[in-house]
């Protein structure tokens, strides 16, 4: 009984906070800022919209599988991968642990400007609410990723009758 509520506790909140960074990779700010300074260090072009685009789907399609009981498991490896390889791109030197606000950030790439012009203005920063985010969801599905394993050890435990009186 206890499994089933962590699985369904454990299973709703990493659902909700891929959602939560999912949607805005689809109706959030053009340019995404996160994707759109990845590929602005880095010169390759294809994260902004395209990796974006694919990491969202990928987001979207493990919240999908964290809703359905059968499916739970393979949303929450899902989306540890994800989260994964969020914090593997916040500590390279192409997206870094701190962000600049994601307004001002997706501004000054829609204007153009290069990462020296944008690291020049000094934004302030959002001290890395992003990769603790990050690290949060990996954890959340970490831990539902062993509810669920414990989950299904207990369902496919035989079950011990007990003897029925009150001398039993």
């Amino acid at each position: 009984m206890m499994e089933r509520v962590l699985s369904w506790t454990f299973g709703l909140m990493l659902a909700a906070l891929l959602f939560a960074v999912g949607i805005q990779k689809f109706v959030g700010l053009d340019p995404n800022p996160v994707f759109g300074l990845i590929e602005a260090r880095s010169g390759l072009g294809f994260f902004e919209p395209g990796l974006r685009y694919v990491t969202g789907a990928l987001e979207m399609a493990a919240v999908l599988l964290a809703l359905w009981p059968a499916t739970r498991l393979r949303g929450a490896q899902l989306g540890l991968v994800v989260a994964i390889g969020a914090i593997g791109f916040h500590l390279s030197p192409w997206l870094g642990v701190q962000l600049p606000h994601l307004q001002e950030l997706s501004a000054a790439l829609a204007q153009g400007q290069t990462p020296d012009e944008i690291a020049a203005m000094n934004l302030p920063t959002d001290n890395g609410t992003m990769f603790i985010l990050a690290i949060f969801i990996a954890a959340t599905a970490v831990v539902s990723i062993v509810v669920e394993r414990a989950k299904a050890k207990a369902e496919s435990a035989p079950k011990v009758r007990r003897p029925m009186g009150a001398l039993a």
